[in-house]
């Protein structure tokens, strides 16, 4: 009986173990150089993905540099504050927003549940960079923009 399990554990441990090691583009389609990327930038440790089934993540050019970049929702390691983690296809720099981090619009978070979307283009806020547009129930609708240094907030309207 002991023996039993014993290979259970063992096989179960193997299980979670091997589950971690498989790349987030194998079961949610997200692309293997912003897999290593969230790795590398501190998945597990910093944040984890709000969903690991089915996360919810978009592309876009938001540094302007002609490659399409990804945008991802985690949350903190506890839990408690949402936000995005953004990707920079050229480099594989991520860039976290909310999650813990400021926004610049006085709040570490973007509230879990929260429709947001990618502008494409950015029109006047932007330059031509493609823009996540952030709208919260109850709270005035903005826009997360690259400045060229860090993701800022602007306000919409």
């Amino acid at each position: 009986m002991f023996m039993k399990a014993s290979l259970a554990l063992a096989l179960s441990l193997a299980a979670v173990t091997a589950r971690a090691q498989v790349p987030l583009a194998t079961f949610a389609g997200i692309p293997l150089w912003a897999d290593s990327a969230l790795r590398s930038g501190g998945l597990g440790s910093r944040f984890r993905l709000s969903s690991d089934l089915n996360p919810q993540f978009a592309l876009g050019d938001f540094d302007r540099d002609g490659l399409l970049d990804l945008a991802i929702e985690i949350m903190d390691t506890g839990g408690l504050r949402c936000g995005l983690a953004i990707i920079h296809r050229v480099d594989k720099s991520v860039h976290m927003v909310g999650a813990g981090q400021p926004i610049g619009n006085g709040k570490d978070r973007i509230d879990c549940f929260t429709s947001w979307t990618v502008e494409r283009g950015g029109g006047r806020h932007s330059g031509g960079a493609d823009l996540l547009f952030i709208a919260e129930h109850g709270r005035p609708a903005g826009f997360v923009v690259w400045d060229g240094k860090a993701y800022v907030w602007v306000q919409g309207g």
